[in-house]
């Protein structure tokens, strides 16, 4: 069954049935204030940490996505009254018409019931720590009616959302009070004007009010049936302590054919909300505030425009990959429906991964992440597995907590520094590729000699940290030279203490190859020389000791007894999808090799939904392997389809050059393809989720954690950077793609450090792989098309063959 469309001309997700099986989210904000909203208007907002400055409440894994930023609307004649989104009042579809538009940061919900037409769009206005609700009342019928419309959002009693949850004090500190249009929250214990202070006003002047959650809902009621909306008017209660809610209430009297328009703005900081009721009072402001956004994500995703013979591939790719990779950028894991809060920071393999996808779209956000990481790598060369950035900024170390705007509790700093035993084998590794592929980007070679400091202390360049993060794992090995495990690798079920992990040999691989090219690049050829004996190394170890013949793939380590894991002969965990995809992928391995196994991956972990992470599912514990092995079968690690490593296999096979392959599993990854299958799926088709049910589950093909996954940054690279081919090199922008045999050609607009590369391929020999001739406005070239002068506009025709 179909809840909805895309509508790829506006860049939106049309949901016009709203009774899916699961909420369908979309994230509001692009800077600091943000809300992670359904399309349903359930959801919560929160200002730069989900846990630590949380603005409005949210009651996570219930039956309803709860309590939500509301609009009801009552007919104050009849005493009728629905809300402008399906829920929470939920009146029969037969009786009303919902359609909800998620767009890239915003989201506009539309209802028709009893010959009223209403809308409600939701967005973050860019400079502004407040969300915006643009609200149009019409009356289609051909009488006068008087409308009453309530605005509902509970506040958070506590900036904390832990203290949401279990601190009961936090009833007894806070407060709200009523001034002019403006209904303010404050907490107690407050000790600045900004974190703490929050508001919900309107551009109109209110009839009346509600500043407490139990006066407006009622004894007994819920958001479904509020007392105030119920009886046409709130009881003006605002005063201290209990829980606390925003509701601003005003009638209209509308002509048949006429239409009221007004704003309501759910903010932080002690005097926005007058400042922006003023603001917004003049309704052109508002309209201005929200064409910032779109031309905000029209600037972002005309950097790389394809057309091709696959739809659903131009749709993701021109929008909602790109949308999804840059969301996680920005709010890395934990602010969604699944992760709502309970904990914050930076995932360093995580935001090293999902940097790479976007240089060219958010340099600046890319920068600042990669300076984050750097600040929380140890001298050593490890990464900190979870930190918060703020805690290595120098900018915002000595802060005082009165005058900072997100108070967040600073550990000591034996507690911020965590030992080998805590070290994740994988985290820094990532780094290389990342800060690579933004130097080539951007063209900032100056930012290798930029000395950033160590998390435990000291300073280095960033060339030089980039050294000590392979020397780690060079240190850190087995007896067979394969790197060792340590608490995990990428696979954080995977515990293998003492053992050997032959992902992280073959990531280590492909780090060292990509920092050998920028070594030669820059001229430093001792370290060639010593880092390319160092990589000859780690391809010996990997061929010698990690190849299964008799299955015909790579294992996936070593436990610290010796014992293998992943190979023919064992009937659980026989073969796995990254220590596979990454040998090939690296470049360590031999193309035949390769592609044998490739082909195994296809034969025993291929699905109309996606690669499987293993094969068979564990289902006898063996804590010599770890966590994966007491973890249901089919579900996560245990066999699902963990969707972050699906485009590495894509990735393989365009080094292979099988563009049929590496379609086909995109194809079988790609949302866009379930989008008729939403009873199987049930989340949202415009997004990637961390993992989809495997086959030796019941439920097979059922998506969860959809939104924040390493899936879109992966996808969104994988996809543009060897499908299509068009990536950045030290010569300038290659065209190599790698496409199916059937594909006629593709184009691609490329925006490459100012300037704009129109780009035609064209595939007469029904080729996958191959490069037969370049033009370059009309003339012939070889090899890499240097950058070109800013504002100029290039025309490549790439002929396969």
């Amino acid at each position: 069954m179909k809840y909805g469309y895309f509508d790829n001309q506006n860049r939106e997700y049309v949901i016009t049935r709203p009774d899916t099986p699961a909420p369908w989210t979309n994230y509001l904000g692009t800077e600091k204030f943000c809300t992670v909203i359904s399309h349903n208007a359930g959801g919560y907002s929160f200002y730069n940490s989900p846990e630590y400055n949380r603005v409005t409440k949210f009651r996570p894994n219930g039956t309803f996505d709860r309590p939500g930023h509301y609009v009801y609307l009552r007919d104050d004649e009849s005493g009728d009254y629905w809300s402008i989104s399906w829920q929470p009042v939920a009146k029969s579809l037969e009786e009303a018409n919902y359609e909800v538009r998620h767009g890239l940061s915003y989201s506009k919900f539309k209802c028709e019931y009893n010959d009223i037409t209403a809308t409600k769009t939701l967005f973050v206005p860019k400079g502004e720590d407040a969300e915006v609700w643009d609200v149009v009342i019409k009356n289609t019928s051909d009488k006068p009616r008087t409308i009453s419309a309530f605005s509902f959002v509970e506040f958070s009693f506590s900036h904390i959302q832990s203290d949401n949850q279990n601190h009961q004090m936090s009833l007894y500190s806070a407060g709200t009070q009523y001034r002019d249009g403006v209904l303010e929250y404050d907490l107690y214990y407050n000790t600045n004007d900004f974190e703490g202070f929050y508001y919900l006003a309107s551009t109109f002047d209110p009839d009346s009010f509600d500043g407490q959650r139990d006066s407006f809902l009622g004894a007994y009621r819920d958001e479904a049936n509020p007392i105030a909306v119920e009886k046409g008017r709130c009881s003006n209660s605002a005063q201290t302590c209990y829980n606390h809610c925003g509701s601003l209430h005003k009638q209209f009297t509308l002509a048949p054919g006429e239409e009221v328009r007004f704003a309501y703005i759910l903010g932080i900081g002690k005097g926005n909300g007058e400042r922006l009721r003023n603001k917004y009072q003049d309704l052109a402001n508002v309209d201005a505030a929200f064409q910032e956004i779109i031309e905000h994500w029209d600037s972002r995703c005309r950097k790389f425009q394809v057309t091709s013979p696959n739809q659903g591939l131009d749709t993701m790719i021109n929008a909602w990959t790109l949308y999804q990779a840059e969301t996680c950028v920005v709010w890395s894991r934990f602010a969604s429906f699944i992760e709502v809060g309970g904990r914050t920071g930076l995932g360093y393999r995580d935001t090293a991964q999902d940097a790479i996808s976007v240089p060219h779209s958010n340099p600046a956000m890319t920068r600042k992440r990669i300076v984050d990481l750097l600040r929380g790598q140890v001298k050593a060369g490890y990464g900190l597995h979870l930190f918060d950035p703020d805690w290595f900024d120098p900018e915002k170390a000595d802060v005082e907590p009165s005058k900072s705007p997100t108070v967040v509790p600073t550990p000591s700093d034996d507690d911020k520094i965590h030992g080998i035993e805590d070290t994740c084998s994988d985290d820094h590794l990532w780094l290389i590729p990342t800060i690579c592929n933004y130097v080539l980007e951007s063209g900032e070679s100056e930012f290798f000699n930029e000395v950033i400091p160590f998390a435990d202390g000291g300073e280095a360049t960033v060339y030089d940290h980039l050294k000590a993060a392979l020397d780690f794992s060079a240190k850190y090995v087995g007896q067979t030279g394969i790197c060792k495990g340590l608490r995990a690798d990428w696979n954080d079920c995977l515990n293998l203490g003492g053992g050997e992990s032959s992902m992280v040999s073959f990531l280590h691989y492909w780090a060292l190859d990509e920092f050998i090219k920028l070594a030669k690049h820059l001229g430093n050829h001792q370290d060639v020389d010593h880092y390319t004996n160092m990589a000859n190394g780690v391809q010996k170890a990997c061929e010698e000791h990690l190849w299964d013949s008799e299955g015909g793939w790579y294992i996936r380590g070593l436990t610290k007894d010796g014992d293998k894991i992943g190979t023919a002969q064992q009937t659980e965990g026989r073969i796995h999808l990254e220590s596979n995809t990454l040998a090939v992928l690296s470049g360590a391995v031999s193309a035949e090799r390769g592609a044998r196994a490739m082909d195994s991956v296809d034969e025993h972990l291929y699905s109309e939904y996606g690669l499987h992470l293993n094969a068979p599912s564990f289902s006898t514990p063996n804590d010599d392997i770890g966590f994966v092995t007491r973890v249901y079968q089919g579900v996560k690690e245990n066999g699902a389809i963990f969707s972050h490593p699906n485009p590495w296999a894509w990735v393989a096979e365009a080094k292979l050059g099988r563009g049929d392959k590496a379609m086909k599993f995109y194809d079988a990854l790609n949302p866009y393809n379930q989008n008729d299958n939403i009873e199987q799926r049930v989340t949202e088709p415009y997004s990637y989720v961390q993992f989809i049910m495997g086959r030796d589950h019941q439920d097979h093909g059922r998506a969860n954690h959809p939104w924040l996954t390493g899936t879109a940054g992966w996808a969104y690279y994988a996809v543009t950077n060897f499908i299509l081919g068009v990536s950045v090199d030290y010569d300038g922008l290659a065209i190599n793609p790698c496409i199916p045999n059937d594909w006629p050609g593709f184009k691609v607009t490329r925006e490459w450090r100012g300037a704009t590369y129109n780009i035609t391929v064209e595939n007469p020999q029904s080729v996958s792989k191959g490069i037969a001739s370049i033009t370059v406005n009309g003339q012939p070239h070889e090899g890499s098309i240097p950058a070109a002068k800013q504002g100029s506009s290039i025309d490549v025709v790439v002929i396969m063959g």
